[in-house]
């Protein structure tokens, strides 16, 4: 692996009258060449601390980081051939897009020709070509993030550090960056650790995404495996949306389960399911998009409590046997909203569930 995090804690000591603080609890991640790795979770779970800490701003209370094969954790910053790219850019206001790139060669002190070579490249890479003479109060959010990632690109790290980068965007050139930067990845081929507490975001630009609460990690794998085979009930809350509804294990035939909950009987098979027995008390995941709410077809009797339209979809809130679930209907040809109150048949995609041991 090119890029190790090994059992890493970190503690801040007591300050000001407050109590120490653990920011990070054993964490483990392993990152291969190439990666990029998304780190998701609400604020204060230690996304933020490990990036640091790899960055070398922070050193850990324990474990070690390991780069290329090379302890890293005592070496500082400027020695760790890393760049970073932060929240608010960072941009020098006082030079120029071509000088602001250039900051960094200049610190090395690498001669102008290889200089402007590399700064070219960047600027093609980012789509800037043209811009060089522009102060930074001259462009838009977008063409100053292109600045920040070529002025990091342009030192060509051994692994590029991003710290929610987009999050000062508009929707729009959100979404279009993140695609943006993706493909810039899958060109340069460079190993790239991002923060973000965006999931949308994760699951776009991830090869693997690292979910961590509260100094810990949930779960740690590509994010279709997250969304569809989470390990908790924290994981497939934060990750999408979900809907949770508890039941028994009636019978397991190798991973062909019948589970006896809200008065009915909901049948899934997975060989992954094998380890359940007769009796256990399970915990169903329902995407919203799992659920199929009709006039007169369907499992389950269901009430519409709530009916929201969101042009690409529908958003109902539904009532079965006493609990509330969120159903999203996104059929084009089912886009005429059911009126609130009425009495609907509900039906759940049931191969799509997911079941944890309550």
């Amino acid at each position: 692996m090119y890029l190790v995090i090994d059992n890493v804690e970190k503690v801040f000591p007591p300050r000001g009258g407050a109590k120490e603080v653990r920011a990070l609890d054993g964490i483990n991640i392993e990152i291969s060449k190439g990666e990029l790795v998304t780190m998701l979770g609400p604020s204060g779970c230690g996304k933020t601390t490990t990036l640091r800490l790899v960055a070398g701003f922070e050193f850990p209370t324990a474990g070690n980081i390991y780069l290329d094969g090379e302890k890293i954790n005592d070496l500082p910053t400027h020695k760790r051939n890393m760049s970073m790219v932060f929240q608010s850019y960072a941009i020098f206001p006082h030079l120029n897009v071509y000088e602001n790139i250039a900051y960094g060669l200049n610190v090395q002190k690498m001669n102008k020709e290889e200089q402007k070579k590399r700064i070219n490249q960047v600027l093609e890479m980012v789509h800037l070509e043209g811009y060089e003479t522009r102060a930074p109060n001259q462009l838009s959010g977008g063409q100053q993030q292109r600045v920040a990632l070529a002025r990091a690109l342009v030192m060509e790290p051994k692994v590029l550090l991003m710290d929610e980068p987009l999050s000062n965007l508009d929707t729009k050139l959100r979404e279009k960056m993140r695609f943006e930067i993706r493909q810039l990845q899958r060109e340069l081929g460079f190993t790239c650790l991002y923060v973000t507490h965006d999931q949308l975001e994760a699951m776009v630009l991830s090869d693997k995404v690292v979910v961590m609460n509260t100094g810990k990690i949930e779960q740690y794998g590509p994010p279709r495996e997250i969304y569809r085979y989470p390990k908790t009930k924290f994981v497939a809350d934060f990750i999408g949306r979900a809907n949770f509804l508890e039941g028994t294990i009636a019978k397991n035939n190798n991973g062909n389960l019948e589970i006896e909950a809200a008065g009915k009987v909901i049948k899934l098979s997975d060989p992954r399911y094998g380890e359940f027995s007769t009796g256990d008390k399970v915990t169903l995941i329902i995407r919203p998009e799992m659920i199929h709410v009709r006039a007169d077809e369907g499992k389950f009797d269901a009430k519409i409590i709530q009916a929201a339209y969101l042009g690409e979809s529908i958003e109902y809130v539904i009532e079965i046997d006493g609990r509330h679930f969120t159903a999203h209907e996104t059929d084009p040809a089912r886009l005429d909203m059911i009126p609130e109150q009425s009495a609907v048949k509900v039906s759940f995609i049931e191969n799509c569930l997911h079941v944890l041991k309550a």
